[in-house]
């Protein structure tokens, strides 16, 4: 053979390399991804996000970016630095588990960049799914964290190889069960008995702030409590309450809904010339607790009309014993 043969051979077998060199490696990779969320502080083990939709794009995630919850939804992509070239994604891939929140999927090639999308909170994120040819299974576990976001975080939230966008928007509903165990030690006695008389209110947006008080028993039984409308004022407005607690296996129990809530407990009815007793405190729901527990034990053997207990703020109107004694 000449040398032009070998010539010829040797070209096109760089061509062939070339080719080969230029192409996306094949790889072939069993991908379950699996999401959770963290819906309560007062929860540290994550739970399923049910609501999540997850999309495939075979790109290079540095080179595509998502700019909006509508597009997250949507499984829409925007060139980073080009919001004029967007792109739609490759895959989708279904909800199974028993919760909804396992995504299986499979890739041929790399890169591949990975979106979830939350359906019911404007939150989403994207990352590299790393797949490499040889890797034939992987498992992967993300959380999205919304109650970590403080004011003044920037964004995104990195948490190689992911990036979480939206905490700043998500505002999840508070829902706390609170149960109260009300008692009193009456005067003369040394043990305490279950107030099953009383009553007790929840005011929103009532705190130490803006003031929340009650000032009578009065004010108290009728379901109304008032705080300053203004943070500088002096002026006090009244409002009724939001939420009143019912007997339940001997507690007072009721649904909170806000995060910042001022009790009002107050037993009734009261007897005339009898101690009538009232209580406000409050609570700071911010964490979201599943469930809550207060106690709040009244003993009329102390002296004094007021005092503190807990987070509670305790008043007795005492009978006016010389006036009734007048009266006989």
């Amino acid at each position: 053979m000449g040398k032009g043969f070998w010539a010829v051979s040797v070209l096109c077998a760089a061509a062939c390399l070339a080719a080969v060199s230029c192409r996306k490696p094949v790889v072939g990779c069993d991908y379950r991804l699996t999401v959770t969320w963290q819906e309560r502080k007062s929860e540290k083990e994550p739970i399923p996000l049910t609501t999540a939709k997850v999309y495939a794009f075979f790109v290079d995630p540095d080179e595509w970016e998502v700019t909006s919850i509508e597009n997250a939804r949507a499984g829409i992509v925007t060139a980073v630095g080009d919001p004029s070239r967007t792109r739609s994604y490759d895959m989708a891939a279904e909800p199974s588990g028993e919760a909804n929140n396992v995504f299986d999927l499979q890739f041929a090639t790399t890169p591949v960049m990975l979106l979830v999308a939350d359906t019911r909170y404007p939150m989403w994120a994207t990352g590299n799914a790393n797949v490499v040819a040889g890797l034939a299974n992987m498992y992967v576990t993300i959380k999205f964290a919304p109650l970590d976001w403080k004011e003044g975080m920037s964004e995104p939230v990195v948490k190689q190889p992911w990036k979480f966008y939206g905490y700043g928007e998500v505002h999840i509903p508070i829902r706390t069960q609170l149960r109260i165990t009300p008692a009193v030690f009456p005067v003369g006695s040394y043990t305490s008995e279950l107030m099953t008389s009383a009553k007790c209110y929840a005011y929103y947006g009532f705190d130490k702030a803006n003031d929340g008080r009650v000032t009578s028993w009065e004010q108290a039984a009728s379901g109304r409590a008032e705080r300053k409308e203004e943070k500088n004022s002096d002026e006090y407005v009244e409002f009724p309450y939001d939420v009143e607690g019912v007997w339940k296996d001997n507690r007072l129990t009721m649904l909170l809904t806000d995060s910042k809530v001022m009790l009002v407990l107050c037993d009734d009815p009261a007897q005339e010339a009898e101690n009538k007793i009232y209580a406000y405190g409050f609570l700071d729901l911010t964490e979201n607790p599943v469930e809550a527990e207060q106690t709040l034990s009244v003993n009329l053997n102390s002296a004094g009309d007021k005092w503190t207990s807990g987070i509670w703020t305790v008043v007795v109107e005492r009978p006016d014993v010389s006036a009734a004694e007048a009266g006989r």
